[in-house]
């Protein structure tokens, strides 16, 4: 079969790969249909060999598909079910499960990573492929709802995977509530996640921050009440406050989490409020410095986080049948498998127009 491969820092292609096979009873084979490009996948892209890729680990962690094989010890579901993938694998049992703490759990694998964190027998797995293995696939798979399950809403679904369910865990553990005001900082798909999910959560007034005017327009459609382009963090905060009958935000959602956009942050939440961790800019190097003294002063919160593989997808599904969300728009590009490179390119040049690229596979 064809998947997308690391070959070297900066460097991606689609080679002929080994098709899955079920290593365990656990385990199923979905057919993919469509996947996305994270901007996670842009981390791997630039500086994979530092975090442990070898030439030819399969990408991708963003899927939904088709079943063609289970295991024995895989039940209710059956070939031809239409099934979305979390990001990672997770047993559902452990103690870390069972507190609603997947990436921590016992037996965590995550697609398309590096190849020295799979736990799960064979090569890792990719998402950016025309096959996969799921292991634990009882846990892991989520059934696709019959109402969106047909081929044309799946760009509504792709985002639910990875980023809108990482916005859900930043507001969630935000203790966002109905009527709260939120402000976003960053108008990548997280960022841009963070605010359709506000939306659909109730919030009143939601404040996106970014620096390129077609994300920041996108944000617009998808629910934010005001965006900006301002970058230094005091006219940040100076804007979340007036938009903010001078309060500042109950949730603060740093997408970006370095030391600018922590600093923005710290500016932009009122005091009691919650500072929501859900960039990776720390990955490269880049440590956001959380303002203590203002953190005891002002009793403010600090979460966010890895996301919890799958926690959020069967309530986000719900949501989308419900017609409360379509994150569709975020996918403003759609190429196929071959083209899988220039889809990392376009993403990681910031082109005009792409914020998240899907790959439509079968």
């Amino acid at each position: 079969m064809r998947g997308l491969t690391f070959h070297s820092n900066g460097t991606v292609a689609v080679d002929d790969v080994a098709d899955p096979t079920l290593v365990a009873p656990t385990d199923a084979i979905v057919k993919i249909t469509m996947a996305g490009i994270c901007g996670s996948d842009l981390h791997i892209l630039s500086a994979g060999e530092a975090f442990g890729f070898e030439p030819g680990a399969r990408l991708g962690h963003e899927f939904i598909g088709t079943l063609v094989e289970v295991g024995s010890d895989v039940h209710g579901f059956a070939p031809g079910d239409r099934v979305m993938v979390a990001v990672g694998v997770s047993c559902g049992h452990c103690v870390w499960c069972q507190e609603g703490i997947r990436a921590s759990c016992e037996q965590a694998s995550i697609f398309g990573w590096a190849p020295r964190l799979w736990r799960h027998g064979g090569a890792v797995e990719g998402g950016q492929s025309e096959y996969a293995r799921v292991p634990l696939a009882q846990t892991t798979m989520i059934r696709i709802p019959e109402a969106v399950a047909a081929s044309e809403h799946e760009t509504k679904l792709v985002p639910i995977v990875d980023v809108m369910s990482t916005a859900m865990h930043g507001l969630v553990t935000g203790r966002l509530h109905p009527g709260d005001d939120v402000v976003v900082i960053g108008d990548g798909a997280v960022a841009l996640s963070a605010v359709h999910c506000a939306r659909a959560m109730g919030a009143e007034n939601i404040i996106c921050f970014g620096h390129h005017d077609d994300r920041l327009a996108l944000a617009r459609t998808l629910g934010a009440t005001a965006t900006s382009d301002v970058r230094d963090p005091a006219e940040i905060a100076e804007f979340a406050g007036n938009a903010t009958r001078g309060q500042g935000a109950r949730v603060v959602v740093d997408a970006v989490s370095n030391a600018d956009s922590m600093q923005a942050a710290h500016g932009s939440v009122r005091p009691g409020g919650t500072i929501s961790c859900l960039g990776m800019d720390h990955f490269m190097g880049k440590t956001p410095s959380v303002n203590w003294f203002d953190q005891f002063v002002r009793n403010i919160t600090i979460s966010g986080g890895l996301v919890p593989t799958g926690l959020y997808i069967p309530r986000l599904l719900e949501l989308l049948a419900e017609g409360e969300i379509d994150p569709s728009p975020m996918l403003t590009n759609t190429l196929s498998l071959e083209d899988a490179a220039e889809g990392y390119r376009m993403m990681a040049e910031r082109r005009e127009g792409a914020v998240k690229v899907a790959l439509k596979i079968a």
